[in-house]
């Protein structure tokens, strides 16, 4: 699984071929669609899977009680960095499976399904996060003059500029510069 959805991931769903993934996979073609239907099927079963981790690692990291609120804010923010760094440098694919995913589907109304899971998906980390910087707010670590939806959403638009920016060759330092502006804006006043 995880090398077709290394293909999805840098080319996007359109520009990967049947022949690409089965060349990825060794499976035949055939194969590929005994096993998922059609490409649509396998993509799917990608982006699922792609998803369900993310969201995985996203909770291990937010229900940290060994850090505060703050710290497991910062905590998502490096790990993302890091990865972004970290598949950069070795020539992995850059960005977010889902924002891509997002970018290329926004449209289709053939994507529906599609769609709907990613928003799934960004709705489940929207509370996660959102119930992390109520926490915060709460021991005001985290700046109250804006709620903790709001905080979330903006968060998780720095979440999505952290892989945008990546994607579009940002270099090391400018990802962490992302990070600290990030949590400047989280603090009190």
């Amino acid at each position: 699984m995880g090398t077709a959805q290394q293909v999805f991931w840098r080319h996007g769903f359109h520009a990967s071929s049947i022949e690409e993934l089965s060349r990825a996979t060794g499976l035949g073609q055939s194969s590929l669609y005994n096993a998922f239907g059609s490409k649509d099927g396998l993509f799917a079963e990608c982006l699922g899977v792609y998803l369900d981790e993310a969201q995985g690692r996203l909770a291990g990291i937010l229900d940290d009680t060994t850090r505060d609120a703050v710290g497991r804010i910062e905590a998502l923010l490096l790990a993302i960095a890091s990865d972004e760094i970290e598949r950069s440098a070795h020539g992995g694919p850059r960005g977010c499976l889902a924002v891509n995913t997002v970018a290329e589907f926004a449209d289709d109304p053939d994507a529906t399904a599609t769609i709907e899971r990613v928003g799934r998906d960004t709705r489940e980390r929207l509370e996660l996060l959102a119930s992390a910087l109520r926490i915060g707010q709460a021991a005001g670590e985290i700046t109250t003059d804006v709620s903790a939806d709001g905080l979330a959403a903006y968060v998780n638009a720095a979440i999505a500029g952290l892989r945008i920016s990546s994607q579009g060759g940002a270099s090391p330092e400018t990802i962490h510069e992302i990070v600290s502006a990030t949590m400047r804006a989280l603090r009190p006043a």
